[in-house]
């Protein structure tokens, strides 16, 4: 059934009527989801200063079918968030379960709806969208991932505004195929209802289903959507970031890369040690793409080179270049001088054109599409392996331990390169649609979950094609290095280097540490590389003109590099504080407009800005009406390339800048002074 929004939404929820699941709707059968009952009183799972987490039963007429909804409602944050999963009971398949929504609400009338595009590696990739539905605008808006990859063509996370100055903010936790829509009624109301593409299904006896889990976020009347970012910021570092064996949140990491993997180990320690060396400071080294396959030719110079495509399924290391079968020896150098050691694998795809990875020709029943039928059109060389398999979920889970445990990894970097949607539906039955996806996603989750519990102080990356992953599921169990492809390497045009501004600003209340490279800066463009900086910053020497493999840094561009890349290492910490929007709302594709944000940690009452006076932007003075600063306190302030000055907290908090020329910027650092 659909609840209906009154001023708050604990209040809304309470409105379903007894026999209703709250929130969440769909047809099984002949009749809707409010002909449910409840199955006894709600179980109290957890209780603590945090949460109240409880779990909710309704049971179909026929008693063959059950949802259980785990709700959890956060006690320092105005949020709600819950997981509906299916249940068979019986010893029958249930009747068909269709258009199974995790959300369905109903406004009492026009709303205004801020959304975020998703990344399509393009200049357009995460900018703001505006729609107004009902009350004589548009009558319906809708928004759907089609890719089966959560964040490829929309960000699941969305806002509603309501006349009264009150909102809500939505995300949905579904590392898949997802939609919601908007459509106003005759009456004057607006429903607006969330869930999985297409769902058309019977639940087999002894099956359990998950579907996406949805998060709601209050905002009270007078609290501008604007500011409500530092709260959902908050939010997401507190609650839904990784963590690790001692509970504590997972730094972002500040990597070197060796570019792809199919270099020799002793040119990948010469890097570390070039690092070392020169006092250029990262915290992680990074192996990607071309470390794997059958034995072949090295990539000396080359960044993944032009084969690593075609051994994608074959994680065994290419003896040619790594004859000991590990990373060992590089993942003790990096340890040794303090940082961590990631490594790129893409599990879920075999390309089977070149090479037939053993666990292809032993298992074909793990891999879709099944026996017997083709590929999807242009895809005839990939298969997918399929999580929602148990056997094959096990198998994915031992191959990437033995990675982990034999190369002493850090962090396990997971990409996912191609769109799985024709995969699922061509391996459902017309009673079973959407259930192959299910079962993926979920598997998905239980494969990362089983890594984390097998090596707790492990950090998952998640890249899928540059960003294409990104819903809070995903996000609570990993971070982003790498949230749009189009910021990979130097385009040279005003474009890569905006966008570059606007990921960061448009996401990070939602993606609290994501990174990215940082080449669309050219050398000594100090604008273009505080532009890329971010929570991770990635530093590829390969795609610096070489670096490191083809030529040496000279000393002048390796003065630089040190220089900038301190500055970013400074930053970093404070990524795990409040993020504070200085600009006003996301930002769109244009230089007509300032870009800034402040990132303040209360624990050390410090922190720093960054303000961007784009190309087209006529002022050149910008106030940054700073938040979090004690006005009474004495601050010691530091410019990036000036010398430090210290001020009251009354005379920084209300800071003007002057900056004279278009296309420049403004990076600033300050900290409490003890008296």
């Amino acid at each position: 059934m659909r609840a209906v929004f009154s001023s708050a939404f604990s209040v809304a929820v309470s409105l379903a009527a007894e026999a209703a699941i709250p929130g969440v709707s769909f047809r099984y059968g002949d009749v809707g989801s409010d002909a449910f009952a409840p199955d006894g009183a709600a179980q109290v799972v957890a209780d603590d200063a945090r949460m109240t987490k409880r779990v909710e039963k309704w049971t179909s007429p026929d008693r063959l079918l059950t949802v259980r909804v785990t709700r959890t409602d956060y006690k320092r944050f105005p949020v709600t968030e819950w997981l509906p999963e299916l249940v068979a009971n019986g010893a029958k398949p249930t009747a068909i379960v269709s258009d199974f929504r995790s959300a369905d609400f109903t406004f009492p009338g026009a709303v205004s709806v801020r959304a975020l595009t998703g990344t399509q590696c393009s200049p357009r990739d995460f900018t703001p969208v505006n729609k107004s539905v009902g009350a004589g605008k548009d009558a319906s808006f809708s928004m759907a991932a089609t890719e089966g990859r959560s964040s490829a063509d929309w960000f699941p996370f969305w806002g509603v505004d309501f006349a009264d100055g009150s909102g809500r903010e939505f995300a949905i936790g579904w590392s898949g195929a997802w939609r919601a829509d908007f459509t106003a009624a005759a009456n004057g109301a607006v429903r607006m209802t969330a869930g999985m593409l297409k769902t058309h299904f019977r639940v087999l006896p002894g099956e359990t289903l998950r579907l996406p889990s949805m998060l709601v976020f209050e905002r009270a009347k007078g609290v501008d959507p604007v500011a409500m970012q530092t709260t959902i910021h908050r939010f997401m570092v507190d609650e839904k970031s990784p963590r690790d064996s001692k509970g504590r949140v997972i730094e972002p990491v500040q990597p070197i890369t060796a570019g792809g993997g199919n270099k020799p180990p002793e040119k990948m320690k010469g890097m570390i040690d070039w690092a070392v060396r020169e006092k250029v400071p990262f915290n992680c080294f990074w192996v990607d793409a071309g470390w794997n396959g059958p034995a072949h030719k090295p990539d000396l110079v080359s960044n993944c080179g032009d084969h690593w495509w075609k051994y994608v399924g074959w994680w065994e290391f290419n003896p040619a270049v790594h004859p000991k079968g590990n990373l060992r020896e590089v993942s003790e150098h990096a340890h040794k001088h303090g940082m961590k050691m990631l490594l790129w694998v893409e599990p879920e795809r075999y390309n089977v054109e070149h090479v037939k990875p053993k666990a292809f020709l032993e298992h074909r029943d793990w891999f879709l599409p099944a026996e017997g039928k083709g590929a999807p059109p242009g895809w005839g060389v990939n298969y997918l392996i399929d999580l929602g398999n148990p056997a094959a979920c096990d198998f994915t889970i031992e191959t990437i331990s033995r990675l982990v445990r034999e190369s002493k990894l850090d962090v396990y970097r997971q990409d996912f390169n191609f769109n799985v949607l024709p995969y699922w539906a061509g391996a459902d039955a017309p009673d079973r649609v959407g259930v192959s996806e299910m079962k993926h996603v979920a598997g998905l989750y239980r494969f990362w979950d089983a890594l984390r519990a097998r090596f707790p102080d492990l950090l998952v990356e998640n890249c899928a094609s540059g960003g294409r992953r990104l819903d809070f599921e995903a996000i609570s169990r990993s971070h982003s290095y790498c949230r749009s492809d189009y910021l990979i390497g130097f385009k040279g045009d005003v474009a890569q280097v905006t966008d570059a501004q606007n990921c960061t600003y448009n996401t990070l209340a939602y993606q609290p540490f994501q990174g990215g490279e940082t080449r669309p800066a050219a050398t000594f463009d100090d604008y273009g590389f505080f532009s890329t900086t971010c929570a991770g910053s990635v530093f590829t020497p390969s795609d610096w003109g070489g670096g490191l493999v083809a030529r040496d840094f000279t000393a002048e561009e390796t003065a630089w590099l040190r220089e900038v890349f301190t500055a970013a290492e400074r930053m970093r910490p404070f990524y795990l504080g409040d993020f504070h929007p200085l600009a006003g709302g996301p930002r769109p594709q244009n230089e007509s407009c300032w870009c800034a944000w402040q990132m303040h940690r209360a624990d050390l009452d410090a922190g720093f800005a960054l303000v961007f006076r784009r190309i087209g932007v006529d002022a050149r003075r910008f106030a940054c009406a700073l938040k979090g600063v004690d006005p009474a306190a004495t601050y010691k302030v530091e410019f990036f390339r000036e010398a430090p000055r210290t001020m009251k907290g009354s005379e920084l908090a209300a800071l003007a800048l002057d900056l004279p020329q278009p296309r420049s910027f403004k990076l600033f650092f300050y900290g409490r002074v003890a008296e």
